[in-house]
């Protein structure tokens, strides 16, 4: 028989992610992974998603072919979780598939060796700023990661939450998110200043808009800082509303809203200042997405957003709009600093990749399959 950790690794990979009404951080992370482990020449990704009459409205793409269950996603999801079928390996026609991986929030029924990736574990920490249904929901895919034979997350803080669960040691790996350089034509900068009427500095913020992204105290922060614009820069999300919450900064606040990729990078390229004081994440992709351009990060101190950054980016206390505010008009006010810590930040996010983060991934599959 063949070395399991030499021959080809045949992967089911989760995307559903990416039809999700509001796609998010998790759909990103799992397109930018599975295009990456497909360039891989010893493993191979296949898709598994629920039944879809058609492509992502509002979500990225699946990079991989992808097999569809006859169930709808609520369906589905419903019965990965009571009743253990439809599993994997019976969806479609069987690739011979190796394992499972479970990319991050629901987790497929399966008798292969499975991988989970879990994000966060956000609803623990602040139950309010989560419906009933959905700690019920995401405290149900916790459970069921339980039956992994390995973990994956992005961050030592999610780590540390998830031994605070139960979880043992030696079954989970952090593997960080990746955000690979995207170029940006100068034109297409100039041209969303131009659009919105930004002729001098600004603050942008990137993400969904939901209580845990401390919109309100960034907000505060703003106010304390004349003449600065601050655009906003993605989906709504829930339990926010992004134009009540920056109605005390009037004319200065820009509510841009979803964009497509291109777009959301030539943001990151335009902006003096990017700033994201989360209350929580499991990694914070945006604040490694500006890195990557060069733009100066104002983040969050004693979160994942902390590990990301290293000593290329600002810290601060995100329960002190003050501190915010400081850190964020320092930037502003010292042009040579804030470019030597957007260079710092850019030679990092080199460093961040989704190729490492799927070389480390497929050395997760092997070590699972090799047992």
């Amino acid at each position: 028989m063949s070395d399991p950790v030499n021959r080809p690794v045949h992967v089911a990979f989760l995307v559903e992610q990416c039809w999700h009404t509001v796609p998010g951080g998790t759909a990103v992370a799992s397109v930018g992974l599975a295009a990456a482990l497909a360039d891989l020449s010893d493993v191979t990704v296949i898709g598994i998603a629920a039944r879809h009459p058609r492509p992502p409205a509002d979500g990225p793409v699946p990079p991989v072919p992808v097999v569809h269950s006859r169930l709808p996603r609520l369906a589905l999801y419903e019965a990965w979780h009571r009743t253990g079928r439809p599993r994997v390996e019976n969806m479609g026609t069987d690739p011979g598939f190796s394992l499972v991986h479970a990319s991050g929030g629901a987790v497929p029924a399966t008798r292969l060796p499975l991988v989970a990736t879990i994000h966060d574990l956000g609803w623990r920490h602040e139950p309010g700023h989560s419906t009933k249904r959905g700690r019920r929901l995401f405290e149900a895919w916790l459970d069921d990661a339980r039956r992994a034979a390995h973990v994956i997350c992005p961050s030592q803080a999610t780590r540390s939450d998830l031994l605070a669960a139960g979880f043992e040691p030696d079954r989970v790996s952090v593997i960080p998110l990746g955000a690979d350089p995207v170029a940006v034509d100068p034109g297409a900068a100039a041209a969303l200043r131009s659009h919105y009427g930004l002729d001098g500095p600004f603050v942008l913020w990137v993400g969904t808009t939901e209580p845990r992204k401390n919109l309100v105290r960034l907000v505060s922060a703003m106010k304390q800082i004349p003449d600065i614009p601050l655009v906003l820069v993605g989906p709504a999300g829930w339990k926010e509303d992004a134009a009540r919450v920056t109605a005390p900064l009037g004319e200065r606040a820009r509510i841009v809203g979803r964009v497509d990729e291109a777009t959301k990078h030539a943001w990151y390229a335009a902006a003096d200042v990017f700033a994201m004081p989360s209350l929580l994440e499991g990694f914070g992709l945006p604040v490694l997405e500006a890195m990557g351009h060069a733009t100066p990060v104002v983040t969050s101190a004693g979160t994942a957003t902390e590990e990301v950054v290293g000593d290329a980016g600002d810290t601060v206390d995100p329960t002190d709009a003050d501190a915010i505010a400081g850190a964020i008009s320092g930037l502003l006010a010292d042009p040579d600093e804030a470019t030597r810590l957007g260079e710092a930040g850019r030679e990092r996010a080199v460093t961040m990749t989704w190729a490492a983060a799927a070389t480390a991934t497929a050395d997760v599959y092997r070590r699972v399959l090799a047992k």
